[in-house]
């Protein structure tokens, strides 16, 4: 029996050749079973370094297509940047040129009101001077109750005030004011 066990074991008995040695059904079919498990082993070896260095290709050109995305996104927000910083001193600008113009504004109101009283002084002036000529050209014609009615109409518009003080046909002569002065005690 421990003959038969050392056949089946795939070596050779003692009364047996070398020559002659064969291998037993078993032992081949686990030679054919190693050698299978040892190429599928390295199949999968195979597929595993084949799709890791797939997976590192991918990670690298990953890497290479985030890099330049941000390397975009960093010129956007430095040209976004350079753009507000552009609005904001621009928009300083606006503010010293609106302040400015306000200022500017608010002078040229101040003339045209100026302006506006110098034009209604002199216009009131002129109504007064009117009434002034049209009394004394009355007085002067002998109409003395006509330019007596006329001054009190003129009295009562109130526009007496408005003569002129100053004299600008004779720098030294008696003013429109000193000259009705002297018409009203006339007449009155």
């Amino acid at each position: 029996m421990a003959e038969q066990s050392k056949n089946t074991l795939g070596q050779a008995s003692p009364g047996e050749k070398p020559a002659e040695r064969r291998s037993s059904p078993r032992s081949r079919s686990r030679g054919k079973q190693r050698r299978s498990q040892r190429s599928v082993f390295q199949y999968i070896t195979v597929l595993f370094g084949a799709a890791f260095l797939l997976l590192l290709m991918t990670y690298m050109m990953q890497q290479r297509l985030n890099k330049a995305e941000i390397d975009d996104l960093q010129q956007s927000s430095n040209s976004t940047l350079q753009t507000l910083e552009n609005i904001i001193e621009e928009r300083n600008q606006l503010r010293e040129e609106n302040e400015e113009l306000s200022q500017q504004l608010e002078e040229a109101n101040q003339a045209a009101e100026e302006a506006n009283a110098t034009a209604e002084a002199q216009a009131r002036s002129l109504q007064a001077m009117d009434w002034f000529w049209r009394i004394q050209r009355q007085f002067s014609r002998g109409y003395t109750s006509a330019a007596r009615e006329l001054a009190q109409q003129f009295e009562a518009s109130g526009l007496v005030d408005a003569l002129p003080d100053v004299s600008y046909a004779e720098p030294d002569g008696p003013s429109p004011k000193q000259q009705y002065a002297e018409l009203y005690d006339l007449l009155f």
